[in-house]
C-alpha cells in the first residue's frame, strides 16, 4: 500500500539563507514533513509509527528528492 503525502511548505526569512541557517531550515521542514507523514499513515493505512519508524520511511522514499522550496513529497 502506497500513501500519497500532501504537505504545504511555509515561507520563513530563513528560506534565502545560507550555510548553518539553510541547513538548520532545511531539516526543519524536512521534521516537518516526517510528522505529517507519520500523521499520514496512521490515518490512511491504520499503521501507527513510531517518530524512528517514520523518519527512516521518509528518509528512504523521500529524502533524495526532498526541496525546501517544494511540496517534499
Amino acid at each position: 500500500m502506497r500513501a500519497v503525502v500532501s504537505s504545504k511548505v511555509i515561507q520563513s526569512r530563513t528560506d534565502t539563507a545560507s550555510g548553518p541557517d539553510a541547513f538548520r531550515n532545511r531539516m526543519e521542514q524536512q521534521c516537518h514533513q516526517i510528522k505529517q507523514y507519520r500523521q499520514s499513515m496512521l490515518r490512511e493505512s491504520g499503521r501507527l509509527l513510531s517518530p524512528d519508524e517514520a523518519a527512516l520511511e521518509w528518509i528512504e522514499r523521500y529524502a533524495a528528492t526532498f526541496d525546501c522550496g517544494n511540496s517534499g513529497d
